[in-house]
């Protein structure tokens, strides 16, 4: 039976399908992309980067491949979401202490063994290998990683008095030595020479 509208009344409600409906959709979404996600990073891992097809992620995942095309447009802009996920663990921001040289070469120590785990390698050299082969990905890794990177060393300098100019080759000649070594030499890299570049670059800049 129809319901009827007394005269200044308000109609009667539709039952709220769209909202009911909606959270179980959100919900379906977001696993698939953590799964996405999630396969991604391991076949990254297993594959490297050369070898890494959205197929190979939509059968790990367990989802179609325009369930991935739905948020990432390219293999490169997916491996560009997941490799900024894992940045967080890489930018980390350096002690503000006394002893400007000590606390950078701690910076620098955990940097280099960050990077010179299985993990951390293989995103290193992920990220040089994606941004070189595209010009748009290669702008995020560099926004979302490098610009990052190099302005917390910068910044610790700047804090420590030290003028926009030196702070900022200070910053490029400790994250250059240290990531252009390791992409070099891979996990053999010891960890403790990237205190000895950050020490040798202070040294030089305070007898300037």
């Amino acid at each position: 039976m129809s319901q009827r509208v007394k005269p200044g009344g308000d109609a009667p409600q539709a039952p709220d399908v769209v909202g009911r409906d909606a959270a179980p959709s959100r919900r379906r979404s977001e696993k698939s992309r953590t799964a996405i996600v999630g396969a991604t990073r391991k076949l990254l891992m297993e594959r490297g980067f050369d070898r890494l097809t959205i197929e190979a992620v939509a059968a790990r995942a367990g989802v179609g491949k325009q369930t991935i095309y739905r948020w990432w447009p390219s293999r490169h802009a997916l491996v560009a979401d997941v490799i900024l996920e894992d940045a967080d663990k890489i930018l980390r921001p350096i002690a503000a202490g006394t002893d400007l040289t000590a606390d950078v070469c701690a910076w620098s120590t955990a940097l280099a063994t960050t990077l010179t785990t299985a993990r951390g390698n293989a995103m290193l050299r992920i990220l040089t290998i994606a941004g070189t082969e595209h010009p748009e990905t290669a702008t995020r890794l560099h926004a979302g990683f490098t610009t990052p990177l190099h302005a917390t060393v910068r910044n610790r300098f700047a804090s420590a008095g030290f003028g926009e100019e030196p702070a900022r080759d200070a910053a490029d000649a400790i994250v250059g030595g240290i990531v252009y070594a390791i992409l070099s030499e891979g996990r053999t890299y010891d960890p403790r020479r990237a205190a000895s570049i950050t020490r040798t670059v202070i040294a030089g800049m305070f007898a300037q």
